[in-house]
């Protein structure tokens, strides 16, 4: 066997919880105010995989689809990153930036946070939890900690959130555990119910499978965090796609097309970069979404 057939043999799917319309249903009481009053998409299944987003009248290029506020979010954690962005606003807390101390909390949950947002009702809930955690280490901002915090914020989401999350496509990787796992390492008191973990894990696999590093400029620094958007995560790839996308915030995504899409078309996105090559972009999609691409910029020769 190749490496690039090993990098896209079959992932198992964990089991999606509601039906093609159901999904579409809970997709339109996530993006309540946003969702448009007559939308030119609809939720439908796809010859592509699975399901997908459809026009439902002709669209012009440039027209913005739609916008989308993220389900869940979190830092990416990436070493080489600035660990002491704000988990909350993105803004940089005071202090020197070689002093993890002094951006950290102050009650001891081992999250930096800024000064504007540590009294804030959504920092109070992550707070108290990892408090009960009981952080190994309070002085200084770890990464795996970090990293874990996205998918921590599932305990916080409402029922109809809970049951989109269980709705959206999750690949069961052969590493989706161990990110749960390096958190534990973390903590004192981390959670070992097994159905708690199963909630973690199926969160982990949602955000492998559909998440966005969403980008972002706060106070002149990038701030890149992984976002999960349940409706732009729904665009199947294509090489030559016909819809992309910008994000407004770091927990905004703008979805527009890049071409004239007829009605009755998929709408669909690249999730590599366009002037990659073929065996470039086929290795990466093997490796980090685990099919091999069949377009016809894929299928063709000459590319």
């Amino acid at each position: 066997m190749s490496r690039l057939q090993e990098l896209t043999q079959d992932v198992p799917q964990m089991e999606i919880s509601a039906s093609t319309q159901e999904l579409a249903a809970l997709i339109d009481d996530h993006l309540g105010a946003l969702r448009p009053a007559l939308p030119a998409w609809q939720v439908a299944d796809s010859p592509i995989s699975g399901r997908g987003i459809f026009a439902v009248r002709p669209i012009a290029k440039g027209e913005q689809l739609f916008r989308e506020h993220t389900l869940l979010v979190g830092p990416t954690a990436h070493r080489g990153r600035n660990l002491r962005t704000c988990i909350n606003c993105y803004h940089l807390p005071a202090g020197d930036d070689d002093d993890d101390a002094s951006a950290l909390c102050t009650a001891g949950c081992g999250l930096p946070v800024c000064g504007a947002c540590v009294a804030s009702p959504r920092h109070a809930l992550e707070c108290q939890l990892f408090r009960k955690w009981q952080p190994k280490d309070v002085r200084h901002i770890d990464p795996r900690a970090l990293r874990i915090l996205s998918v921590v914020r599932c305990f916080f989401l409402s029922e109809s959130q809970r049951k989109l999350l269980y709705a959206m496509q999750a690949n069961a990787d052969r590493y989706y555990m161990r990110e749960v796992q390096r958190a534990a390492e973390c903590f004192e008191h981390f959670p070992r119910d097994p159905d708690m973990l199963e909630y973690f894990y199926r969160t982990v696999c949602a955000f492998n499978t559909n998440a966005f590093e969403s980008r972002c400029q706060v106070e002149g620094h990038e701030v890149v965090a992984r976002a999960l958007f349940p409706l732009a995560g729904m665009l199947n790839h294509q090489c030559t796609p016909n819809a992309g996308h910008h994000f407004e915030d770091g927990e905004t995504i703008v979805v527009c097309a890049t071409e004239n899409i007829a009605a009755g078309s998929e709408i669909t996105m690249s999730y590599t970069k366009l002037l990659w090559s073929t065996l470039a972009r086929k290795m990466f999609l093997g490796m980090t979404k685990h099919f091999m691409c069949q377009c016809p910029r894929c299928q063709d020769p000459t590319v």
